[in-house]
């Protein structure tokens, strides 16, 4: 026995070899089969994801203003704003469209609103008040305490005492160029001036 041991020892060897060869050949397939399983699984997750962005159909508007029905409305992707308005039962009788595109493509989350006649025109109106009371509260020089002028900027307590000791002793100023004979008063604090300052 222990010849035949010797005797066919190297083809005992082999023969482990072969075996251990062939295991190690068959488990390399399913490794790399799970590992293909896998991905395919993940890619099937992500294209749902993907495809909700690419394969959106509609876009959310918000119309407020001059229409007869405002609201937030559900519209087709490739909706223009004349859409929307349609949606929204269209324009008031006072709706001004002028400012209004209505051939414009409209985006998700969009917002819109349509003015009414004269509302636009109206913050021009406001704008013009707000000039001629700022007008209004420039500091006349030649009524003005030493208080009133220190509120203007550029003009501390020595500028103050000066401008009125300057129109006591020489009169009423005729213009705001006349600043420039205060003592301490040169040109460009005179051109800083002017905004703030009056002479009626």
């Amino acid at each position: 026995m222990m010849e035949l041991l010797k005797k066919y020892k190297n083809y005992f060897l082999i023969g482990i070899a072969i075996l251990c060869a062939g295991v190690i050949y068959i488990s390399i397939p399913t490794s790399q089969t799970d590992k293909v399983t896998a991905n395919q699984t993940l890619n099937t997750e992500e294209k749902p994801q993907k495809e909700k962005k690419k394969n959106a159909t509609h876009i959310y508007i918000d119309i407020k203003g001059a229409v007869r029905t405002p609201g937030v409305y559900k519209l087709p992707v490739d909706a223009r704003v004349q859409d929307v308005v349609k949606v929204a039962g269209g324009l008031t009788e006072d709706a001004d469209n002028s400012k209004l595109n209505l051939a414009e493509k409209l985006k998700d989350e969009m917002s819109i609103y349509v003015y009414k006649n004269g509302e636009a025109g109206s913050e021009e109106v406001v704008k013009d008040d707000i000039e001629s009371s700022e007008t209004d509260k420039k500091v006349n020089i030649n009524s003005a305490t030493k208080i009133d002028l220190q509120q203007v900027p550029g003009i501390g307590d020595s500028k103050a005492t000066a401008i009125i000791e300057y129109r006591e002793k020489e009169g009423l100023f005729q213009t705001i160029e006349d600043l420039k004979n205060v003592t301490g008063i040169g040109e460009k604090t005179v051109e800083k001036l002017k905004e703030y300052l009056d002479v009626n």
